[in-house]
């Protein structure tokens, strides 16, 4: 939202200034917001479900996330909410400091794990964990693990692989390349606000 205010020099500001600044940016983020909170409710299957608390507060944030804008961080924070969703369900189920049947403790397996643990167990889908392994290898871990760009042997670079470069031009210039940030953010938070509550009730909120 303030990111269109990097000429302003001022070192001190008075409450109605920052108040008309606020006033300013809701006026041009109007549409946007309204438009993100359209697909929340819509997409949105259930109103009220159990859930772990921390895994509760990860799917708010990431929904806030894609409301006001924050699309990058939409995707790591819907991926957080599933992944302390899957763990608050094995520290029940195998105990704190336990071990899922990979013989990894709980604490310490990854998302990879966890998905994997749930789909075996039957908790999950086939589909339901191919969307959250997609959600993982696709959509986060692009952000997250940025790459250096790669060049092939004849010295053309890969612009199919996921690179710092990509990375950047899917936040400041999707129209480059097609699609951006925005659009995967979409996809994920779609993905959450079905699977979630779905996954959660079935777990019985833990």
């Amino acid at each position: 939202m303030l990111k269109n205010y990097g000429d302003m020099k001022k070192d001190n500001y008075t409450d109605d200034e920052v108040e008309q600044l606020i006033v300013e940016a809701d006026k041009r983020s109007y549409s946007g917001r309204l438009e993100r909170l359209r697909i929340l409710l819509s997409t949105q299957t259930q109103d009220t479900f159990p859930a772990p608390a921390l895994a509760l507060e990860y799917y708010e944030e990431a929904r806030l996330c894609w409301y006001v804008g924050a699309f990058v961080a939409t995707i790591i924070m819907t991926q957080l909410a599933f992944e302390e969703l899957l763990r608050s369900h094995y520290r029940v189920v195998k105990g704190v400091g336990g071990n899922l049947d990979c013989g990894k403790k709980v604490d310490e397996a990854g998302f990879f794990d966890l998905i994997n643990e749930a789909r075996n167990e039957g908790w999950l889908l086939r589909n339901e964990a191919e969307s959250l392994h997609a959600l993982r290898k696709n959509l986060r871990n692009p952000y997250v693990h940025v790459k250096d760009i790669k060049v092939d042997s004849s010295g053309k670079i890969e612009i199919e692989r996921p690179c710092f470069l990509m990375q950047n031009l899917k936040i400041v210039a999707p129209e480059l390349i097609g699609s951006g940030a925005e659009d995967e953010a979409r996809e994920a938070i779609r993905l959450l606000v079905n699977l979630f509550p779905e996954m959660s009730s079935h777990s019985g909120g833990f």
